[in-house]
């Protein structure tokens, strides 16, 4: 596992954003240059898209944006295609637990993971609790590749 360091700027509009989203998780990605993996030099807000594919497939999408994110696949598009002219990637994709703790849950594994591996390799995630409205403990996860699970550490 690389280290990266979330810039603390990055961090309170994470935070912000978790707070102006609330009751709702919040979600978006961070972006790095190509070359240095271990930088974060870029964020994108993104839109939580849950309820609208809740409603309209409850069968594959149970939960609510209350307890699910599921980002905008239009703001995925347009921050691959910034990011492509900058010469940067995609290094975390950050969203928010309501009401509970920043912890990587089994949906959020499932969602991470593809045949056993990372569904985005080299993204680490970041986690942000967001309790009565306020946010809090927010916590990187990073994919250990010999242990094959995601493993967690304080920002």
């Amino acid at each position: 596992m690389g280290t990266i360091s979330i810039p603390a700027e990055f961090l309170e509009t994470i935070k912000r954003q978790a707070e102006m989203d609330y009751p709702n998780e919040t979600c978006g990605i961070l972006t790095g240059p190509s070359a240095r993996p271990e930088v974060i030099s870029g964020i994108f807000p993104c839109r939580n898209k849950q309820d609208e594919y809740h409603a309209h497939d409850p069968e594959n999408f149970p939960r609510p944006a209350r307890t699910a994110y599921f980002i905008d696949p239009q703001d995925l598009l347009r921050l691959q295609r910034e990011s492509r002219g900058k010469g940067e990637e995609m290094r975390v994709i950050y969203h928010s637990h309501t009401d509970a703790g920043a912890y990587f849950s089994e949906e959020d594994t499932r969602i991470a993971l593809a045949e056993g591996e990372p569904a985005w390799p080299g993204v680490s995630y970041v986690v942000v609790s967001v309790i009565q409205g306020k946010a809090g403990e927010a916590l990187l996860f990073q994919w250990d590749t010999g242990q094959k699970a995601f493993f967690g550490s304080k920002i």
